[in-house]
Formats: structure tokens, sequence, C-alpha cells
């Protein structure tokens, strides 16, 4: 439930919903973060397997970032991996290498985050 997680994620501040229908692949919404002042972006799952994995892929600044979840049963529990990939296909290569980093670094920080709040919110 996409509402019910925004409220449990405590950087998300609003969901806009962009196609109907349950979560899977092709699903599109618009995400309302606080991350450096206010931001939104608009996300799509872009691969999809049920209770396993899937990707979220959205652009910011001429740069494509797909995020990759991995679920699998650990310990009474579920382990969730985290892979992110930033392209920025289509700039002058070199263009935005001193940025990569931070980018990385600000991703990493947010999804770390995310998933705490998660974890948190289910009592884990």
């Amino acid at each position: 439930d996409v509402e019910h997680g925004a409220e449990q994620v405590s950087g998300i501040k609003k969901i806009e919903m962009l196609t109907p229908g349950p979560v899977g692949l092709g699903t599109r919404w618009r995400e309302t973060r606080e991350v450096l002042g206010t931001d939104s972006a608009e996300m799509e799952v872009t691969s999809f397997e049920r209770n396993r994995t899937y990707t979220v892929t959205h652009h910011k600044g001429g740069v494509r970032i797909d995020t990759k979840f991995w679920f699998e049963p650990s310990a009474g529990g579920t382990r969730v991996s985290v892979e992110f990939e930033l392209d920025s296909a289509g700039l002058p290569p070199g263009l935005l290498a001193p940025l990569n980093w931070a980018i990385a670094g600000k991703v990493r920080e947010v999804i770390g985050k995310d998933l705490a709040d998660l974890k948190s919110s289910l009592g884990a």
C-alpha cells in the first residue's frame, strides 16, 4: 500500500499515484520528499517480480537513477538488499563525474533512512 508506506517514511511528504491499480511493472507516481528542501520526482517501476525484486527508476538533472530492491527470507524476517545505478547517458563524458559521489552518497542516505523508518514502523 503506497499511501500507507508514505505515512511510515519520514522523508516522503506526499505521493500522487499516476497509474491506477495494484503496484507492478509500469506503475508510476510522483513523490515529494524533504531532501535539501522540498523536491518532487516522477518514479516508475521498471522491473517487477512479486515478493522477490523490483526496480524503481527516476530521472533527476539529466541523470537516470535505477534503484533495485531484493527481498529474501532471513531468520524469521526478511532481508532487504538494495543496489542503485546512476546513468548520465547523453551528457558530455566527465561532466557529472565530480558529482557522482555526492549523488550516490545522498541516494544511499535517503534509502538507508527509508528502510530504517519502515523497520521501525513494523516493530522489527
